[in-house]
């Protein structure tokens, strides 16, 4: 049980850092080409503009949307390093083996999952709730 909850742990942390890493490195692409856009891509931006504008107006919606993006980018950005940093340490205390202490690293991994699935909502939370239940696996495994 040890054994396979090391395996799900570990699998799902690493999945989770690979996707936080990726997110952030596309959020930051899509924020620097929204500040700093070439010729082509803001008459393409300018366009999009045009329709999104046609398509606030018939919905009725205001322009309020702006401080919005902005929140959604530092959100996004911050759940991205919260996110890795938690599947880091959900990796490093599911792997490490302390013979003395058994129950005390992967209780940290527990701590770490739970924390990541509930900080990090709905776009993390599958990879979190997973490395939790390799971490409980591994916890319940030292129990013994």
């Amino acid at each position: 049980m040890k054994k396979a909850g090391k395996i799900v742990g570990s699998i799902f942390a690493s999945l989770g850092i690979l996707v936080c890493l990726f997110t952030l490195a596309a959020s930051a692409k899509l924020q620097h080409m929204k500040e700093n856009p070439d010729i082509e891509a803001q008459s393409q931006i300018h366009s999009n503009e045009s329709e999104m504008d046609e398509v606030l107006a018939s919905l009725d919606l205001d322009e309020s949307d702006v401080s919005n993006k902005e929140l959604n980018f530092k959100k996004t950005m911050t759940h991205s390093w919260v996110g890795a940093l938690l599947f880091g340490i959900i990796l490093l205390c599911v792997l490490l083996n302390v013979p003395k202490d058994s129950f005390f690293t992967p209780l940290v991994a527990v701590v770490a999952a739970g924390g990541g699935a509930i900080f990090c909502g709905v776009g993390f939370a599958f990879l979190f709730v997973m490395a939790l239940i390799g971490s409980l696996l591994v916890s319940v495994a030292n129990l013994k």
